[in-house]
């Protein structure tokens, strides 16, 4: 090869975003953030995937939470996989439903239950890229909502998740009174029940922190980022700060376009 076409090819390469390993000594190569073609940023300074968040952000809620349920079943593929790994044989027990969302909103809705989505689905609503395999919500526990929501679980076969099973369980209204927050399996998938939020407080402080969003042609108040960002802060948990990083990100590509 000439010096010419060596040059050139050099140039080109460097065109692209790439860089020649002769040019640089090791420290250089392994120094610096990533860059790609195009030269636009992919990566936030916290390690957030940029690209990922602004293309959620062109879909509409539906298609974020739909786009989550199709994730689902490599994901679940996957844990089985690696449980089947390290204990040499694993029996599935779960049935074929992994989560029905439309399904759960529409009985909460037939039967009027007061209530806010929260957690993973909140997180997806605004634009993250986490992909969860519950529906998590704050209720309002007035005896009457109780009541609405004994009435919208009660064909859906709720027990608690994790517990032994034939475990004495009901819910009903007695059981929701006596207690507070309930993690359940359900026929149509895990729903996590929360009397309050962490950081926020009762349902109707949960509520002062929520946007109303037609979802399915169904009204659905959603915990809004704001909201999640404070509830994330003060449960403190280890993956509470990773989505704490993503939500940040997805504040100020929010604050940005309202400029």
């Amino acid at each position: 090869m000439t010096k010419e076409k060596k040059s050139s090819s050099e140039s080109e390469q460097q065109g692209n975003g790439a860089v020649a390993e002769n040019a640089l000594g090791a420290d250089q190569l392994l120094s610096g953030p990533i860059r790609f073609h195009g030269g636009y940023q992919v990566y936030s300074e916290s390690g957030v995937d940029l690209t990922m968040l602004r293309e959620n952000l062109k879909r509409t809620v539906s298609e974020r939470w739909e786009k989550n349920c199709l994730a689902l079943p490599a994901i679940m593929a996957f844990r089985k996989a690696g449980m089947r790994q390290r204990l040499g044989s694993f029996n599935w027990e779960r049935g074929p439903v992994l989560l029905d969302i439309p399904g759960i909103l529409r009985l909460f809705s037939t039967h009027q239950v007061e209530y806010v989505v929260i957690g993973g689905l909140a997180l997806i609503s605004h634009g993250s890229d986490y992909v969860t395999k519950d529906v998590d919500i704050c209720y309002a526990r007035s005896p009457q909502n109780i009541n609405a929501l004994v009435a919208a679980c009660s064909s859906i076969h709720p027990y608690l998740r994790g517990a032994p099973p034939g475990l004495p369980f009901k819910f009903d209204a007695a059981t929701i009174q006596a207690g507070l927050n309930f993690t359940l399996i359900t026929d149509l998938g895990d729903i996590d029940f929360l009397g309050e939020v962490s950081g926020i407080g009762d349902y109707q402080k949960v509520v002062a922190m929520s946007d109303e969003k037609e979802i399915y042609e169904i009204r659905v108040r959603i915990l809004s980022l704001d909201g999640l960002i404070a509830a994330k802060k003060a449960a403190g948990r280890t993956k509470d700060k990773l989505h704490l990083l993503e939500l940040e990100e997805l504040r100020k590509l929010r604050d940005e376009g309202a400029k």
